[in-house]
């Protein structure tokens, strides 16, 4: 059990799961002292005491693959006009080509997860990698619409794992105070996987031809696949059979005290390791496969099937992320898809480069969001933390959270509105849409808000139920690429029945009700850590 969930506060009540001292305000300075959260072992092989250029080492390569798995799941909007002439695809088609694809999401991760659990990040990053690159290939030589659906649910399913598995590595390797951050940089290379990539690909299918953009996915693919066979680490930790922490009272303090560092040197990870323990050889830390010491056999990877929807139901605090994020991802696949086909209709007439160019507001927007919700959370939790005698509590990300809620439905409505055959302006030449840099900056507004918001609660689960992580996040995951699902499926019979300003006119609505969640979780989120307390414990 980790050595955070047993520190009480002066009164001797124990803190809820995720609350923990994150700084030292004993003496007089005012500044505070950073205590690593949660507190690691004294062995070097433990991930949380790896030097900070091996952390970065391998928390790189899991930024690279994210990238190029959102870029093999995304840049296939771009070429929608061109598949819809060349193969005769029709637009319900390619619009539930997308649903299949994030159907893949939404179950995958229960099919491959459990296995990181019982063998390890790095044969589950290793298989994924490897669908991809053949997708890649199939996809490159399409010819059917059967070809189409099965690349999609393939696809889907091998990228399922990635935000999961991520935010997984994530919590193997960095501290409380250092969650958001990375958090934000892979936020970032998402995103870039998500809006850029499209970019490229739109002029690549323009210039090459459109089979090239998947060609192109799967050398890239195979490069990831050398990077992580070679070169990644595997991050899961089973502690050594032996006495690692004291069990009288004045070692576990000495332990506490060698835990706390300046909050200007957050990388003193490897303070007080023994000397005595051997680090693991190269091919050791290669092996394929890890099996955890404590991994139950075969009943572990069937706990780890239905635990997710038992989290999900009964700890309100992954129930308010998974509505939230999930949420976000129906909004986001409505703003895609009619980007990817009112834009090549008149008024827009835009081609495959043009159609991927309007990636890059919402990209600009997502990368100052992701500073906001990523960077800035980190900054903000020291500060309310102090001012809270040196205790952090989770929902202090939230507040962040909070200008998001405004920004998001504003980017939203400016898009949708501007693009959707309303007639309520004056201008005759603007009657069937607005011109394209209305919808442009609603789709940077949109990019900052739902981003900022995002990371916020992403890095609100890992840090409220770290040691539930992976089943959480399964949980999430679950819940948002199910919403994407549903949404992608019905969009086209929704705008054909109600049009499409109706129809964002509901949607954006539907965005602020969920969104206004975060204010109800801000006030009874301690209160709901607390209720499900011993239910964490007993799982963790």
């Amino acid at each position: 059990m980790p050595l955070s969930l047993d520190i009480e506060r002066s009164d001797t009540r124990p803190f809820p799961p995720g609350t923990v001292q994150l700084e030292d305000l004993s003496g007089h300075r005012q500044d505070g002292r950073v205590i690593l959260q949660p507190v690691p072992s004294d062995d070097p092989n433990e991930p949380l005491n790896w030097s900070r250029s091996r952390k970065n080492v391998n928390f790189a390569l899991v930024c690279f693959y994210a990238l190029i798995v959102y870029t093999i799941i995304d840049i296939g909007t771009v070429v929608y006009g061109q598949l819809h002439e060349e193969l005769g695809f029709s637009w319900e088609e390619l619009n539930q080509s997308f649903a299949v694809s994030t159907a893949g999401l939404a179950i995958g991760a229960i099919m491959f997860i459990p296995f990181a659990f019982k063998f390890g990040r790095r044969p589950v990053y290793l298989l994924s990698i490897v669908i991809m690159v053949g997708t890649t290939i199939w996809q490159a030589r399409m010819r059917t619409i059967g070809d189409l659906f099965g690349f999609n649910i393939v696809s889907g399913l091998a990228g399922s794992i990635t935000e999961t598995i991520c935010a997984m590595t994530i919590a193997d390797l960095f501290f409380v105070h250092q969650r958001g951050s990375r958090t934000n940089i892979l936020t970032i290379m998402i995103i870039t996987g998500t809006y850029l990539a499209p970019v490229a690909a739109g002029y690549s299918a323009a210039s090459q031809g459109w089979r090239w953009i998947w060609w192109w996915s799967s050398i890239l693919a195979g490069v990831t696949l050398f990077l992580f066979a070679f070169c990644y680490e595997e991050t899961v930790y089973t502690p050594m059979v032996r006495g690692d922490i004291p069990d009288d009272v004045d070692g576990i303090e000495q332990v506490r005290k060698s835990k706390i560092t300046d909050a200007d040197t957050l990388h003193m990870e490897q303070s007080n390791t023994l000397a005595e323990i051997p680090l693991k050889s190269y091919w050791q830390r290669m092996s394929l496969f890890t099996t955890a010491s404590a991994s139950g056999g075969s009943s572990a990877l069937f706990i780890h099937i239905y635990r997710p929807f038992i989290i999900l139901f009964t700890f309100p605090g992954v129930a308010f992320v998974a509505l939230v994020y999930g949420s976000l991802l129906a909004w986001l696949a409505i703003l895609l898809n009619v980007q990817a086909i009112y834009f090549t209709l008149p008024p827009y007439n835009f081609s495959s480069s043009g159609v991927g160019l309007l990636n890059i507001p919402t990209f600009i927007g997502s990368i100052l969001g992701g500073f906001f919700g990523g960077q800035l959370s980190d900054y903000s939790i020291q500060w309310l933390a102090r001012r809270n005698g040196g205790v952090y509590e989770p929902e202090m990300r939230l507040w962040l959270a909070l200008p998001a809620i405004l920004i998001t439905p504003a980017g939203y409505f400016m898009f949708g509105f501007s693009v959707s055959q309303a007639g309520y302006t004056n201008l005759p030449s603007l009657r069937d849409g607005m011109s394209w840099y209305i919808p442009a900056v609603g789709l940077g507004i949109f990019g900052f808000g739902s981003v900022a918001l995002s990371n916020v609660v992403v890095v609100y689960l890992m840090d409220s139920y770290r040691d539930v992580i992976g089943d959480a996040t399964i949980a999430v995951m679950l819940v948002r690429n199910g919403f994407g699902t549903l949404t992608a499926m019905c969009l086209s019979p929704w705008i054909a029945r109600m049009g499409l300003y109706n129809t964002i006119t509901l949607s954006g609505c539907l965005c602020i009700a969920v969104s206004l969640l975060t204010v109800p979780m801000i006030i009874w989120g301690r209160r709901c850590r607390e209720w499900t307390a011993a239910r964490y414990l007993a799982m963790a």
